[in-house]
């Protein structure tokens, strides 16, 4: 079934063509100078010409510092560092091992085996979740078939070239709204979903839920997140127009529970910033 909103893209929140003038018309004069300066960092200059994209979530995951010149460079790194941002980044690593720990628990388990993730953009924690797997003993199997899927066309071209220079073979790309459950690849048994929530408001996320349960073979798993704010990166965010739910892990435990999974289990990271479900079917 198709969602009954015309498929858009979630994170694509901002609604001024010039984020400049917006301020100018918004009376915060004094904000145009921080504006300039934040843009000298890759990754500030990202979330305000493409609101929340695959792209700003892919550097905070990979952690590295660029900027235009050293002192962009100097304030990335900075922005990296901030508590929210490395919250943010725990997402990651927590979606990364849990491929890892789903990989070795269906290591001798007989038939295909089918990890998804959805929306995929560059996927970083397949490629780290799998590299950590054959690393710690892992034997490659020529059934397990990774997904991503994603309404970016540009983001799936940029996922199959990752995926190549990773080792990630094969990785299926899947061109598609979430909502759409025709877009998936039939039924999976593993589905992370990290970053999305937080343009969803709760009727939406707990459609979502839905699909993803409707999606999983019994025994599958699925990890998601949502986050919670803080002052200075909520500033920035309203700063670039991104509009965001945050939940608690109690909020998320909610919406899970409105369907019959096996085991819903919920954390938070050591920030208390970031909440981790891990439900399974």
């Amino acid at each position: 079934m198709t969602d009954p909103l015309t498929p858009r893209y979630y994170n694509r929140t901002r609604q001024s063509a010039s984020l400049p003038l917006a301020l100018l018309r918004r009376g915060r004069v004094l904000a145009l100078p921080l504006y300039a300066a934040l843009r000298r960092s890759d990754l500030a200059r990202e979330g305000f010409d493409h609101s929340g994209s695959y792209r700003f979530a892919d550097h905070i995951y990979r952690g590295e510092p660029s900027g235009r010149g050293g002192f962009g460079r100097w304030l990335d790194a900075r922005l990296l560092a901030l508590p929210a941002v490395r919250s943010f980044r725990s997402r990651f690593h927590a979606s990364r091992d849990q491929v890892t720990s789903f990989l070795h628990e269906r290591v001798r388990t007989p038939g295909p085996l089918d990890v998804l993730s959805a929306p995929c953009g560059i996927p970083r924690e397949l490629a780290d979740g799998y590299r950590a797997f054959l690393a710690s003993g892992g034997t490659a199997r020529p059934d397990l078939r990774f997904h991503g899927l994603d309404l970016d066309a540009g983001a799936l071209e940029e996922a199959r070239r990752f995926a190549a220079q990773q080792g990630l073979a094969p990785l299926a790309t899947h061109h598609g709204d979430v909502f759409d459950q025709a877009s998936y690849p039939g039924q999976v048994d593993f589905i992370t979903c990290t970053g999305l929530a937080e343009f969803l408001d709760d009727e939406r996320l707990a459609r979502l839920y839905e699909i993803f349960f409707n999606r999983l073979r019994p025994g599958g798993v699925l990890i998601t997140s949502g986050m919670r704010g803080r002052p200075v990166s909520d500033y920035l965010l309203r700063l670039a127009e991104m509009t965001i739910h945050n939940r608690t892990a109690p909020d998320l435990e909610r919406l899970a529970r409105r369907l019959p999974f096996a085991q819903i289990a919920t954390r938070v990271d050591a920030s208390g910033l970031q909440a981790i479900l891990v439900a399974r079917r």
